[in-house]
């Protein structure tokens, strides 16, 4: 059986996103490959939904692994930087499927380091007020 228009569409745009992962086209094309793959979940056969769901799954554990990777070797990435990896981990959450356990972490990692560059200069009390708020969101205490 031939593989769905949308899965095929969706698999080169998450290729062309994955090579390109630090880039504002890379996040477009990831959105792009993302909406394709939640549209076959919502609408696709049983079999479709279930590889799309293993590729957005299979994307994602990628994804984070990289960018993980790139935020624990270098702790001085700049703002612009972590921003947009911030960005790129939150367009996984616009997908319906169950996301790795990494990726939670992975973007109470990411804006912990912006709270550092953000509340610079200000008090120590607000940092760690902001830092108590950030672990209740991520349920930590």
């Amino acid at each position: 059986m031939p593989e769905l228009r949308e899965l095929k569409d969706a698999r080169r745009r998450l290729a062309e996103a994955e090579a390109d992962l630090r880039s504002a086209d890379g996040l477009t094309r990831l959105a792009e490959g993302l909406g394709l793959l939640d549209e076959v979940i919502a609408t696709g056969s049983p079999a479709e939904a279930r590889t799309a769901r293993n590729l957005a799954t299979s994307y994602a554990s990628r994804v984070c692994a990289r960018i993980g990777g790139a935020v624990a070797q270098d702790p001085q990435l700049p703002e612009p930087e972590l921003e947009h990896y911030f960005k790129v981990v939150l367009a996984f959450d616009r997908v319906d499927v169950e996301l790795p356990a990494a990726a939670t972490d992975l973007k109470i990692a990411v804006v912990r380091r912006l709270v550092d560059r953000y509340y610079e200069g200000h008090s120590a009390e607000k940092k760690r007020q902001m830092l108590e708020q950030l672990a209740q969101l991520g349920g930590r205490k």
